[in-house]
């Protein structure tokens, strides 16, 4: 049984050798110390066990939970009723879903009643200034702006690298993928769709090709999934909310 126990804790540590690399660069780069991501990990650790006390059924005590965790009862003591940050929708995220979905113009007056760009911003965050959200649009490539006339040129917003709203982008998409992943390994009912295809041993051209024809077809199915989620939205009464993403990631392998 102890065997079986040491194997399969092998598999996960192999696991989080595939989802700390990357996550180990990016938190360096971006100057967050390795005691910083001890400490909000074992907020996560807690919360989990927690969870998984609960749907078991058991109750749920600080000695429960250190023996579940390996964590200290006075860690846990001090951490358990932490609240950990819900991701919230970005507005300029939103403002774009809005201009594609409610039948707004392509091309909107830059100021004005609606339909415009002022107003459409001032529904999406009245806190933030819509001049704000317009350079921030203009920069990223989302919008033109030719005199009074905003024009939307892409279809959704794609924060400039290395900014923080790149960085929120990316924990909700990765975020969201995790969990999803997780949840079919545990036996989540209905599964969560998740399929990948990988290949080998191809040339630079190829995977260009290839990543052509993966972007094409994906932008196809998100615009249709987007625009009929947009029109169930505006029936109303759900509590529900999805994400449906994709990837293509391509890198330089051994001969």
């Amino acid at each position: 049984m102890l065997v079986k126990k040491n194997v399969h804790i092998a598999h996960m540590l192999n696991l989080l050798d595939a989802l700390l690399a990357p996550t180990a660069r990016i938190l360096v780069a971006r100057g967050v110390m390795f005691p910083e991501f001890i400490e909000r990990m074992k907020s996560h650790y807690i919360a989990a066990a927690q969870k998984q006390a609960d749907n078991e059924g058991t109750k749920v005590t600080d000695s429960r939970l250190s023996v579940m965790t390996g964590l200290q009862r006075r860690d846990i003591a001090r951490l358990k009723d932490e609240k950990l940050k819900e991701k919230r929708v970005h507005h300029l995220s939103r403002l774009v879903a809005l201009w594609q979905t409610e039948s707004y113009p392509k091309s909107l007056p830059k100021s004005g009643p609606d339909p415009s760009f002022e107003a459409l911003a001032q529904i999406v965050h009245r806190d933030v200034h819509p001049r704000t959200m317009l350079d921030a649009l203009q920069s990223a490539g989302t919008v033109s702006v030719d005199g009074e006339t905003v024009t939307l040129v892409a279809t959704s917003y794609q924060p400039l690298a290395g900014t923080d709203d790149q960085i929120a982008y990316l924990a909700r998409n990765v975020g969201d993928h995790a969990a999803a992943a997780t949840e079919n390994v545990l036996g989540h009912t209905p599964r969560h769709f998740e399929r990948a295809v990988h290949y080998t041993k191809l040339t630079q051209a190829q995977i260009a090709e290839l990543e052509t024809d993966f972007v094409h077809g994906e932008m196809e199915v998100l615009e249709k999934i987007s625009q009929k989620a947009a029109g169930m939205k505006r029936d109303g009464g759900g509590i529900h909310r999805f994400r449906a993403g994709s990837y293509f990631y391509t890198e330089k392998g051994k001969k």
